[in-house]
């Protein structure tokens, strides 16, 4: 609850002389989202988070997905000079030809220092030949104050223009806090006929505390999925439960679904396969990886053919 205490408050709030001037310094609350293209993208891009010490099978894997968190030094300002200066394959030790998707669901202060020297990082970005990038996700924190929603809101949008005009394959993460929001990102993806957008449910555990705000992003992502051309795919970023990937499809009106986690890497350096869902003491641990890569990639793909090609539509 705010105390009117401003001079110890880092928040950006109408009650501080200087709120309303960071918003209208970005162009006011009103969102512009330009036209994109679709990109052909697997239903399962798996993140890499770190270098591999031997290389995986590339036939299995032609695209993965950048961690901005990894791929930027800390502050966000610049490119770390191992991706910059010998490429993401290189950088990770992956298959010749494998391409990538770059997301940005990283930390505030790296965000901020991106933010900071975008118009640099887009030249260095443009340099390494990324297959799509996902807009960065400003946070729209719930207990924020409004303003903050409406700046972060409108600066994902601002650098997901900005990209687009620096020649970058950009997809807008769809960020918001309400359905007035999503109002109007259903108004800028018809109006500009958007062909592909992201959706972040990175918030969101698997606790049963959480399940209220499962819940809430759910609801959201039904309200958008439902208001927009059924043409439109959608990268999902955030969820590592089969289950609630089976959810979100339930509610997806259709659209096709590209799953974005680290779970195939993660649980294959836990010696876990994931089906069956069992600790394996027989494999390498790359060779579980393979073989948790192969599993989501059907896994996936068999529910967009579900739902997509004849399987149930949401009423």
């Amino acid at each position: 609850m705010c105390d009117k205490n401003c001079r110890d408050c880092f928040a950006l709030c109408p009650e501080r002389p200087a709120g309303i001037a960071y918003l209208m310094s970005v162009g006011g609350p009103e969102i512009e989202s330009k036209g994109n293209k679709k990109i052909h993208l697997p239903a399962h891009i798996p993140i890499l988070p770190d270098v591999f010490k031997e290389k995986p099978r590339g036939d299995i894997m032609p695209v993965i997905g950048l961690h901005a968190g990894s791929m930027f030094s800390r502050n966000g300002e610049k490119i770390n000079p191992k991706y910059l200066n010998n490429g993401y394959v290189k950088a990770l030790n992956i298959a010749e030809g494998t391409e990538a998707v770059l997301e940005f669901y990283v930390k505030d202060r790296t965000l901020e220092g991106f933010w900071d020297n975008r118009k640099n990082n887009y030249k260095d970005l443009k340099r390494m030949n990324i297959k799509a990038i996902i807009s960065p996700n400003f946070s729209v924190y719930e207990d924020a104050p409004r303003l903050v929603h409406l700046y972060n809101i409108k600066r994902t949008t601002i650098v997901y223009n900005e990209m687009l005009e620096a020649g970058l394959n950009a997809i807008p993460d769809v960020s918001w806090y309400s359905l007035k929001d999503l109002d109007k990102w259903i108004r800028e993806i018809k109006r500009n006929k958007v062909k592909m957008i992201a959706f972040s449910f990175q918030v969101v555990d698997v606790r049963l505390k959480a399940s209220n705000i499962w819940k809430n992003y759910l609801t959201g992502f039904r309200y958008l999925c439902k208001n927009i051309d059924p043409e439109i795919e959608i990268l999902i970023i955030g969820i590592t439960s089969s289950r609630r990937v089976k959810e979100i499809h339930a509610v997806a009106f259709g659209h096709r679904i590209i799953v974005l986690n680290q779970s195939a890497f993660v649980q294959s350096r836990r010696g876990m396969l994931f089906e069956g869902r069992n600790k394996n003491t027989e494999f390498t641990k790359d060779d579980i990886f393979h073989r948790n890569i192969m599993y989501f990639n059907k896994l996936y793909e068999d529910m967009n053919l579900k739902h997509n090609l004849g399987g149930e539509k949401n009423a």
